[in-house]
Formats: structure tokens, C-alpha cells, sequence
């Protein structure tokens, strides 16, 4: 397909330079076509996923810059284009295919040709420190992104709180037996009061088959003190078991707490992401199979499943946060390849040869290439597994 120049208007800036291509044409009414027969979740995993990219980019694009380093590229998707243009000495675009990006920086390798004046704002130029926080600004940005999306989950949709008012009885079970009935509240067991549900939770799970005394609330207000005999927690497992559920509201924390809860959360997440590499690295998780790798495919599957049960902001931030960790790990072309010879070329007081740095990306790509293979194969099979 040949591209649509754009000539720049009168007064502009003439090394500014517009290409539109037909493959937005096909973009866009690709898109209109999925949200128009009911696959509008399709759109939005895939507009997710590219956000995410998005991100991170920009976080190697504003350090770069930041460090007056020559940016000549800055892409979100892979070509063919959908549409470029070029404004001072970048070259701006979205890719056809949403599986990546990329912000080229002049200099990234010695041998590049550079003309006089960009070699002292070529990425080699600048001094290790500056070349690491540049690499680094990437899986950062996707840190702060997945805090971001945390807060604003919690701030718009609030906390799902449980309270001690029941919402259910189930029947056949204790609860039942004793005459609770939906909108009592439970008050108190064995006449110690109930200040939430977790207490009440924790109380009623300690008592397995044996007999208490529940006080609880009508909604009228009347307190009744009652005895009944716990049963245990179906699934074998030794825990109490009353037979109700509890009514769930939503609670709007202050700014504050909100922001508390999202960096905390975003460190647990951190903290998964670590304890799934090491689960892959000890063998405990098959690399293969429903519990191995995930590519782009079943990213976007369970991005969809997501969506419909209405906890995607969280699934975006938990990939966000992995694409963050997973872009540290010491090997070319991971960003934590470029910090590992950077550190190496600091340490050693003179450049890494450069046989040496094309060995190493080689065997990367071709370890990159062996997991998106990986990855696509696991997607597939649980795709047909679920077909």
C-alpha cells in the first residue's frame, strides 16, 4: 500500500512531514467492524495492551530528551505504518500490529553512522548513569502506571466492603435453622460484640461443630441472643460454618488512603510478578502448558474475560507491572540487558567490544524469539481448550 503524504501548512516547520497510509483506512474499519457485532471488549484488551506500551516508551522518550539525547524515532505497534509524521528530529507513528514499540535513540550501537553534530548527543556519548535511568525510565513509567490505574479503580468504583448485615441465607445450613433471616445484622458471639465482618468471620470459622451463642439484630432493631450449633465449611477443610453471606457496599476512601492502598497494591504486585518468574526459573511451573508463559493472545483473551466481570483496571495493572519486571531481566534486548553492559562498561572503564554485544543480542533474540513461540503455543492450546 503506498502511503498519503501530507504537505505541511504555510508557515510550518519544513522538515515536518505527514504520511498517512492505507493500512489506517483498514485500522479503523477493522475496529468499527469488532465494536459494531459485539466485540467492543476486543477493541478496548487491545487499546489496554497499547497504552501499556505506550507508557513505557515515553519513559525512555522523556529521559532521553531530558538528557539531551537525539531521539529519532518513537513508534507505538510495528509496521507496516498506520500513519507518521515527523516533527524537528523525530519521527513519530502507530504500527498495524499492536504487539510492541519502540523509541530509537541515535547512538544506541558505536558503529552507527552519525554526522558530527549528533555524536555529542548520541546515546554512547553520555555517560553511563545517564544511559541507565534512560533505559530504566521504561519499566518505571509502567510502575507509576500500574499505581495510576489502581487509584483511579479505587477512587471511581470504591472498595467492596462487606458489612455484618446478611444479604443470604443458605438453606439446610445452621443459619437457616435458627431463623436468620436477610437484613439481620450480626452482633456479637458468645457475648463478645462484633465490630466487622472479618471479626465475625474470623469468630464463626473458629467454632467448627460446636455450639455458640449468636447475637444479632432485626431490622426493626430488636437484638436476639440465639444457640446454634455450627456445621463445618464444605470441602473438608476444619473451619466453622453459620451459612450466611454478607451484604457488600461500596466505600470511597479519602485521596490519602486511596493512594496508599494503590502503592501497596501495586508492591504486591511486584511481588507476584517475582514469585511467578521464580516458580518458571525453579521448575515448579512448567514453561509449557495452562499455567506456562503468555503471549500478546491470551493476554487479550483474559483481557476480554476481564472486562465482563468488571476487574480489568486490575488485570492492566498487574500486566503493566510485569511488562515492567519482565523488561529487567539481564539479557539483550531487554532494557535490563542494556543496563547489565552499561554497568559492565563503568566497571571495566572502556566499552564492551562490540563482537561481544552482537553475541549476546543474538542469542537474546533468539531466547526472545523461543518464548513468544512458547507463549503462542500455550495461548492456542487454551484457546482449543476452552473452544
Amino acid at each position: 500500500m503506498t502511503p498519503v503524504t501530507v504537505t505541511p501548512p504555510a508557515g510550518a516547520d519544513p522538515g515536518d512531514r505527514r504520511e498517512i497510509s492505507p493500512w489506517g483506512l483498514l485500522l479503523l474499519f477493522t475496529t468499527l467492524a469488532l465494536a459494531t457485532t459485539g466485540h467492543w471488549t476486543l477493541v478496548v484488551a487491545v487499546l489496554g495492551l497499547g497504552l501499556l506500551i505506550f507508557v513505557h516508551e515515553l519513559g525512555h522518550f522523556l529521559a532521553a530528551k531530558a538528557f539531551g539525547m537525539c531521539v529519532e524515532r518513537f513508534f507505538i505497534g510495528f509496521p507496516p505504518a498506520v500513519v507518521r509524521h515527523t516533527w524537528g528530529e523525530t519521527e513519530y507513528g502507530i504500527g498495524a500490529i499492536p504487539l510492541g514499540g519502540f523509541c530509537t535513540i541515535a547512538g544506541m550501537t558505536r558503529d552507527e553512522k552519525l554526522t558530527p553534530d549528533a555524536v555529542s548527543r548520541a546515546y554512547f556519548s553520555k555517560p553511563v548513569w545517564q544511559r541507565n535511568l534512560v533505559i530504566f525510565a521504561g519499566p518505571f513509567m509502567n510502575l507509576v502506571a500500574a499505581i495510576v490505574i489502581m487509584l483511579v479503580f479505587i477512587q471511581a468504583g470504591g472498595l467492596q466492603q462487606p458489612t455484618l448485615t446478611v444479604a443470604q441465607i443458605v438453606k439446610g445450613t445452621p443459619a437457616a435453622e435458627t431463623g436468620l433471616r436477610a437484613g439481620d445484622r450480626l452482633a456479637s458471639g458468645n457475648g463478645v460484640a462484633f465490630r466487622n465482618w472479618d471479626q465475625a468471620d474470623r469468630f464463626i470459622a473458629s467454632h467448627p461443630g460446636r455450639a455458640v451463642r449468636l447475637g444479632y439484630r432485626t431490622p426493626a432493631g430488636v437484638l436476639r441472643v440465639v444457640s446454634v450449633k455450627l456445621a463445618t465449611r464444605p470441602g473438608g477443610s476444619r473451619r466453622g460454618f453459620l451459612g450466611v453471606s454478607p451484604r457488600v457496599v461500596s466505600v470511597h476512601p479519602s485521596p490519602s488512603h486511596a493512594m496508599a492502598l494503590a502503592v501497596s497494591g501495586a508492591a504486591r504486585l511486584v511481588g507476584l510478578s517475582f514469585k511467578g518468574i521464580w516458580m518458571l526459573v525453579s521448575g515448579r511451573v512448567g514453561p509449557i502448558g495452562p499455567q506456562g508463559a503468555t503471549g500478546p493472545v491470551g493476554i487479550i483473551s483474559v483481557s476480554q474475560t476481564a472486562e465482563h466481570q468488571s476487574w480489568y483496571p486490575l488485570l492492566l495493572a498487574f500486566i503493566s507491572v510485569n511488562l515492567g519486571i519482565v523488561n529487567l531481566l539481564p539479557i539483550l534486548p531487554f532494557d535490563g540487558g542494556h543496563i547489565f553492559f552499561n554497568c559492565l562498561e563503568g566497571i571495566r572503564r572502556r566499552p564492551v567490544d562490540r563482537r561481544v554485544f552482537e553475541w549476546a543480542s543474538a542469542i537474546g533474540t533468539v531466547v526472545l524469539v523461543a518464548l513468544f513461540l512458547i507463549a503462542a503455543y500455550n495461548d492456542l492450546g487454551r484457546f482449543f481448550h476452552l473452544g
